[in-house]
């Protein structure tokens, strides 16, 4: 089924002229030469004054015109045409479940060609290791620790549970009422809005604060929007989660696509439960993973070609209206993925080894980003609200920090971010996750284990698997990279889980099952 969207890019097409922008011919800071050569016998103290006035004229001048020419030939910016966004987030899906990282199990045409039409990120991370807080910094810009939104909210593992060593917290189960998102500052400047699929962030219903339409979303559609019940994948009549979503998607589509839009596409694939599409199931059994991709079941395997499925139909409906080269278009993940399909990397979704927060990293945008590109510098969620900002010629929201920095000068030239390091923090416990902080500089990574306490110290370029703590070893770079944690902690206000649970009982068992989580 999806080999007839594998070609999307031949579709019918609609041709959108686009305006060439050249530079300035004067440049940012040439002065004009002046157009007459002063007289010799111009010696006297007037004539010296009128020459250095009339320099000084033609230096203003210059200078003016370069400005009003800049702001004239701004792209997205002073009544220009300003792109529009989709905004693709998966929903637990790992670093190599797709063909462009390295899959050869499962098939993915359709992600593929959106990462070989742009450019690949080989290190991007989600920004905490579950969806809840990965949302809140990708939407606001932010690190955890800012917004308060640190785990999905679950009343199996609220503070002083008898098997937690330290006291932690839940955090905020939604984003602080002031908090402006990237669909706010969208929204403000006419942009259209809409979010089709899971929002995950507190139980906020329409026109509440805490709902997407409070957060900047003119439109929501979820998964009950469509009559299916909760993290149900088949509606009983049918019809499938991915195919109901996307068509909302289409139909949004299309009705605003003569104006700039921003399309956030938050699928509910590929979080278990599943259940999927028989005839995939068949074409997987029929197949064998091997190496890295030994573990992954035809059902997963079922449940991300459908999903691959949509995101085809998605680029085939830009293709179609003439939208492509007016698109930014963003696909990653919300945290890493299941223990089974993540090798060779250690840990998985809930804790913030690598496998816990790799996750798939693509960026298209034909005629702007050149296509067939990969970077290594590590990148995270928090950094894809600034780059859409800038894309649309928009400035960050003044009353309000933003951690992340935009990728777009990267993504046109390659150009190096200039960051010296990315932080991480996640003070709560939830399934095999327990408190932990950490940052990644260069290609180091420090671990703080709170209910150690302890520091993990690992060279994650050459040991991606992160079998060899290198603490021991490394104390002087245990010690740095530690005075560079804490005072990130202290900057951020952090909470740290840093204090003994009275109630802590070593013979006690993790409740298992009955728990109520808000998504």
């Amino acid at each position: 089924m999806a080999e007839s969207m594998t070609a999307w890019i031949t579709m019918p097409r609609v041709g959108t002229r686009r305006r060439r922008v050249r530079p300035h011919p004067l440049g940012r800071d040439t002065v004009a030469p002046l157009p007459f050569s002063p007289p010799e016998m111009m010696t006297s103290t007037f004539a010296q004054a009128l020459l250095a006035a009339t320099r000084s004229a033609f230096v203003l001048l210059s200078q003016a015109l370069a400005l009003a020419l800049s702001l004239c030939l701004a792209p997205a910016a002073f009544g220009a045409k300003q792109p529009n966004i989709v905004l693709i987030l998966l929903d637990d899906m790992g670093y190599r479940d797709v063909g462009f990282a390295g899959n050869k199990y499962i098939s993915t045409p359709n992600i593929d060609k959106l990462a070989q039409s742009g450019v690949v990120f080989s290190q991007c991370y989600a920004s905490a290791p579950n969806c809840a807080p990965t949302r809140a910094c990708l939407l606001t810009g932010q690190y955890a620790p800012r917004h308060g939104v640190y785990t999905v909210v679950d009343d199996r593992y609220a503070p002083g549970q008898p098997h937690m060593k330290v006291t932690s917290t839940t955090g905020n189960d939604e984003l602080p009422a002031k908090t402006k998102t990237v669909a706010d500052v969208l929204k403000s400047n006419g942009y259209a809005t809409a979010l089709i699929g899971m929002w995950n962030l507190g139980r906020g219903r329409n026109g509440s604060p805490g709902s997407p339409l409070s957060r900047g979303f003119d439109v929501y559609k979820r998964p009950d929007d469509v009559k299916f019940e909760k993290d149900a994948y088949m509606d009983g009549k049918g019809r499938y989660l991915s195919d109901a979503l996307c068509d909302e998607a289409l139909a949004w589509i299309d009705q605003h696509k003569s104006k700039p839009f921003f399309l956030y596409y938050a699928e509910h694939s590929v979080h278990e439960p599943f259940d999927p599409k028989p005839e995939l199931v068949a074409k997987y059994k029929a197949k064998t993973p091997t190496g890295l991709d030994k573990g992954i079941t035809p059902e997963y395997a079922a449940t991300v070609e459908a999903v691959d499925f949509s995101i085809g139909r998605i680029m085939a409906k830009l293709e179609a209206d003439g939208l492509t080269k007016d698109t930014l278009v963003i696909f990653t993940s919300d945290n890493g993925g299941l223990p089974y399909v993540v090798n060779p990397l250690r840990g998985s979704k809930g804790l913030l080894y690598e496998g816990g927060i790799r996750v798939p990293g693509a960026v298209s945008w034909p005629g702007v980003i050149p296509a067939g590109k990969t970077y290594d510098e590590p990148v995270a969620s928090m950094d894809f609200m600034p780059t859409i900002l800038e894309a649309a010629g928009l400035p960050l929201p003044k009353d309000q920090p933003t951690d992340g920095i935009s990728l777009l000068r990267q993504l046109k030239s390659g150009a190096p971010l200039g960051r010296d390091a990315i932080y991480w923090h996640f003070p709560c416990y939830i399934g095999k996750g327990e408190p932990m902080s950490l940052l990644r500089a260069g290609d180091y990574k420090l671990i703080q284990k709170f209910a150690g306490p302890t520091f993990e110290l690992y060279d994650v370029k050459k040991d991606p698997g992160e079998a060899q703590d290198l603490a021991k070893t490394q104390p002087a770079k245990v010690e740095e990279l530690k005075n560079l944690l804490v005072a990130w902690q202290k900057d951020t206000g952090a909470f740290l889980a840093d204090k003994k649970n009275e109630a802590y009982d070593p013979n006690a068992k993790e409740q298992r099952g009955g728990g109520k989580k808000k998504r």
